[in-house]
């Protein structure tokens, strides 16, 4: 099967954040830091070549950097708007392990509790906890790896994919290892997640999504897809995950073969107040906060380059990135500084092996962050 054709692609006092509470943050760059940043944006975007793309930096006591390229739409080349909607694909992941850490710092469930406790048809389910499920340490073959489903999802983009069909399609594969010998990536894991954490809050996964963190964060423009329509305004994504490789408008497919590893739509303001949210733990305990941010360094990870439960560290940078056919996102968090930058690209596809949206980030943290330029 073509690389192409990968689809894919994550108690406490309660801080509320919003753009104000960031107002101090937002004055800008010198000119010659923000020339610089201009010049590399220039490059790496035009080296992605990529319709479209927005660009968010936020450095406290140093600047911040807001800016388009490109357009929104192939077609009416409209230009990109700060304000468009994308498909965040995988960082709809770090929304899945909060809520599953809010449970569980609710008492509601317990992190290293077995799969089989709450879904007993899952095979080797009393062996895998839903840790190993949020650390990608389980072992459970991701259904996006799959080509008889992913033929089948490419046959037809409006189907409506229940999350036990996605689940199921991922078990009927032999597993990747067994449970916590190992590390892989995988979609099927965080489908099983957002079961069980909408079984054990008697919620469906949107309605806990709202009460318990865009509410309180006043997240006004994520949101949760139930149609394969975007809300207003919003870029079109343009991909070659067809089943010719044929270039193709992926602006609207259903999402819901996706679910809680990929399914949400958002914008650059919701995502810069997200991103500094999670990676902080500001709706989570302390303790909870601890567990999100333990390591997996095992391969293909190390020290400087691992997966945490619905994080990643990437030479400083915690963060996640998230693909959905059409769209390449990345949204990360600089602690040492404490500065976040959001990418949003309007295209999956790749230039060689190299993603668009981490393409660009790379090359800016090459002036923004000289010492840890993530791979």
């Amino acid at each position: 099967m073509p690389a192409s054709r990968r689809f894919l692609l994550l108690s406490s006092s309660l801080f509320v954040f919003s753009l104000a509470a960031f107002a101090a943050d937002d004055a800008p760059f010198a000119p010659a830091q923000r020339t610089a940043i201009d010049n590399d944006l220039d490059q790496s975007f035009a080296a992605t070549k990529a319709p479209g793309v927005i660009v968010g930096i936020w450095f406290p006591g140093q600047g911040s950097y807001v800016a388009t390229r490109g357009v929104a739409d192939v077609t009416t080349k409209r230009p990109m708007g700060v304000d468009d909607h994308f498909r965040i694909g995988s960082i709809t992941k770090t929304f899945t392990a909060t809520a599953l850490l809010i449970l569980a710092d609710e008492k509601k469930l317990g992190l290293d509790d077995p799969v089989s406790k709450y879904a007993p048809w899952v095979p080797n389910g009393e062996k895998i906890t839903l840790r190993m499920l949020a650390d990608m340490t389980a072992g459970l073959h991701s259904y996006t790896e799959d080509d008889a489903w992913v033929k089948l999802a490419f046959s037809n983009f409006q189907r409506e994919w229940t999350p036990r069909e996605l689940v199921d399609a991922g078990l009927a594969q032999p597993p990747d290892f067994p449970p916590g010998q190992g590390w892989h990536y995988s979609n099927t894991n965080y489908v099983l997640l957002g079961m069980i954490v909408e079984q054990v809050s008697g919620k469906k996964i949107q309605d806990l999504f709202a009460e318990k963190i865009f509410t309180p964060l006043k997240l006004s423009q994520t949101s949760w897809p139930t149609t394969s329509a975007m809300p207003s305004p919003y870029a079109r994504g343009t991909t070659v995950q067809t089943l010719d490789d044929s270039l193709d408008d992926a602006t609207n497919r259903n999402p819901s073969w996706a679910f809680t590893a990929g399914q949400l739509i958002s914008t650059l303001a919701d995502l810069r107040t997200w991103v500094v949210s999670y990676t902080t733990g500001t709706l989570i305990s302390p303790a909870m906060q601890k567990e999100r941010l333990t390591w997996m360094t095992m391969p293909p990870n190390t020290p400087v380059r691992a997966y945490g439960i619905g994080v990643g560290t990437d030479h400083g940078w915690l963060g996640h990135t998230g693909e959905l056919p059409g769209y390449n996102c990345a949204a990360y968090y600089f602690p040492e500084k404490k500065a976040a930058v959001v990418i949003m690209v309007n295209t999956d596809i790749p230039v060689g092996k190299a993603n668009p949206a981490p393409t660009i980030f790379k090359a800016l943290t090459t002036v923004l962050t000289p010492a840890n330029v993530p791979e």
